[in-house]
């Protein structure tokens, strides 16, 4: 809903309370979160170290399965790096494993290139994708240092959900990069077709609908045009359609028809990103920031597939 809409009477309004309806299932979900087992599965601890390939050179001695699994308990846990080693050092030998955990230098540098897992592969694919954008604070000095010196105190993550609130895509980016210009590389980590594309009025342009047109052809494209948007001279495409349905109906209408109230999906995905792993950035570099937010994307999806609320107006 456009924040102007009960701007008038907005103080005869009152806050909306829900109430949870499957509590004991999502309380079981909560509990299972800190269950490490999640994370550290016996499929990582049989692949941690990796087989020999024959190949000229030092073969590594740690997978990449085994520096995936060490990066997911460190975000999930808030672990500096060797706190990270000693927690991780002690899990094994409670477990009585017969593997090594890598020190923190190791994890550091093959944080670097790890290989990232389609998220869209990973996890329950949907047909709808809603992106949307947010800012993460860097590791370093705090706002002040970092505003009188013009240090870029700040990176861009862009995130596709689908409609089971699972992220299907995810890119870093420095704040310089826009919102529209992230649409091509997200898109590149959709192995699926999709059905509705969607996105806040930040992505209203032609570049946007033309990259999700080149991957899915028969993709609804849900992006509300400003105000002053026209109708182009052709008049037959799909943001032709949503500006003619806006001045016909009204906006409140147009939304409602198209469904561009799941648009919320992903400022909740945003909203839980925060709250569980915070806003700022452990990483202090840009390609080690890259595999920390697509590990702490893994970790999100992971924890909604355990459960999520299901609430309802009273």
């Amino acid at each position: 809903m456009p924040y102007n809409f009960n701007e008038s009477r907005r103080d005869k309004i009152t806050k909306a309370k829900y109430k949870v309806t499957n509590w004991k299932q999502y309380n079981i979900a909560l509990r299972k979160r800190g269950d490490i087992t999640i994370y550290f599965t016996d499929e990582a601890i049989a692949g941690w170290h990796p087989k020999k390939t024959g190949k000229r050179g030092r073969p590594q001695e740690y997978s990449d399965v085994a520096m995936e699994a060490t990066l997911l308990i460190r975000q999930v846990n808030h672990l500096p790096l060797r706190q990270m080693e000693g927690f991780m050092n002690s899990v094994v030998c409670l477990m009585k494993a017969e593997i090594t955990i890598p020190d923190f230098s190791t994890i550091c540098k093959r944080s670097i290139e790890l290989p990232k897992l389609l998220l869209s592969k990973a996890r329950d694919s949907g047909s709808v994708v809603i992106v949307d954008a947010t800012g993460l604070k860097v590791y370093g000095k705090d706002e002040w240092h970092q505003e009188k010196h013009a240090v870029a105190p700040r990176r861009k993550l862009h995130i596709g959900i689908n409609e089971k609130h699972q992220i299907v895509a995810c890119e870093l980016t420095t704040p310089d990069v826009g919102d529209p210009t992230a649409v091509p590389e997200l898109l590149d980590q959709i192995a699926t077709p999709i059905s509705t594309f969607m996105g806040d009025g930040a992505y209203d342009g032609d570049p946007v609908s033309q990259a999700v047109l080149d991957k899915h052809p028969d993709a609804q494209i849900i992006i509300p045009p400003p105000k002053t948007a026209v109708v182009s001279q052709a008049g037959n495409t799909q943001r032709d359609e949503h500006i003619q349905t806006i001045a016909k109906l009204g906006r409140m209408a147009w939304q409602e028809l198209t469904g561009y109230n799941m648009r919320n999906y992903a400022e909740l995905a945003v909203q839980r990103y925060k709250h569980i792993f915070g806003n700022t950035l452990k990483a202090r570099a840009l390609p080690q920031q890259k595999t920390e937010a697509w590990i702490s994307s893994s970790a999100l999806n992971i924890m909604t597939k355990l459960g999520m609320p299901v609430s309802v107006k009273i």
